[in-house]
């Protein structure tokens, strides 16, 4: 009378394993190939037709500025300081010997040969380019002026294959660009809301990027600026592996 109930006991944990496979199985369904797939909203792309004007980018506080100056000046004890380091005048960084760097302060400020202080934050890098040749032009001779962020940061979190800080020598990096550093989304990445987190003169902005559709490339947040993280939310259909749910399905 009692052999029955006790076959059913010991079966238990077999038949909730069973079941929690067939749940993983279910659930890892849900994804469809649509959630998969980038520009497949909107016009197609060869009736799309858009001007896309990158944003210029602000000097901020702790970006690293690559100046080189070059003059028709013939003095070589004037121009010395400009073919050397800058790292001890502006207390970070590396240079070359082409390109000093020069650190902004927390007060958007640089220390430069000759002139001193000047403020660069909230200017463009041609807008810096242009200062700079004004305050040099009183010590140097036609001073021409080339000014490059060099330590242009962003970050990439959520559902993607390599999660991190990512730090590129150029000063243009879009969303597409910045989730190939970070080897793209998983399977169970949500493209169609992509968060991405701006700071810019201690005001916090967020923007949204659906990648599903084509029109994303006209979005203000597509192109990124210095320190952006982008968030990368994952499919409610996202389970943990099955072996995962094994150990923990025994370890209870």
């Amino acid at each position: 009378m009692h052999i029955k109930p006790t076959i059913l006991h010991n079966r238990a944990p077999f038949l909730v394993l069973i079941g929690a496979i067939i749940t993983l199985l279910t659930q890892n369904a849900c994804i469809q190939h649509r959630q998969l797939v980038n520009f497949d909203e909107g016009p197609v792309f060869d009736s799309l037709v858009m001007k896309v004007t990158p944003p210029a980018l602000q000097i901020q506080p702790d970006d690293l500025l690559a100046i080189s100056v070059l003059s028709q000046t013939a003095d070589p004890q004037i121009t010395a300081p400009f073919r050397t380091s800058a790292v001890d005048r502006s207390g970070g960084g590396g240079g070359t010997q082409d390109a000093p760097q020069y650190l902004v302060d927390a007060a958007g400020m640089i220390n430069m040969p000759l002139v001193g202080q000047v403020r660069l934050a909230g200017l463009t890098t041609q807008m810096a380019r242009d200062t700079l040749e004004s305050h040099l032009s009183r010590f140097l001779k036609k001073p021409i002026v080339n000014v490059r962020i060099s330590n242009f940061r962003f970050s990439v979190l959520g559902e993607v294959n390599r999660a991190g800080t990512y730090s590129i020598p150029y000063e243009r990096v879009n969303a597409l660009e910045a989730l190939g550093q970070a080897g793209d989304l998983t399977k169970y990445g949500n493209r169609e809301n992509v968060l991405v987190i701006r700071q810019t003169n201690g005001i916090r902005r967020y923007g949204r990027l659906n990648l599903h559709d084509r029109k994303v490339l006209q979005s203000p947040y597509f192109y990124l600026e210095q320190n952006d993280i982008i968030y990368v939310e994952p499919l409610k259909a996202k389970v943990g592996d099955t072996s995962d749910a094994l150990i923990s399905l025994f370890s209870k």
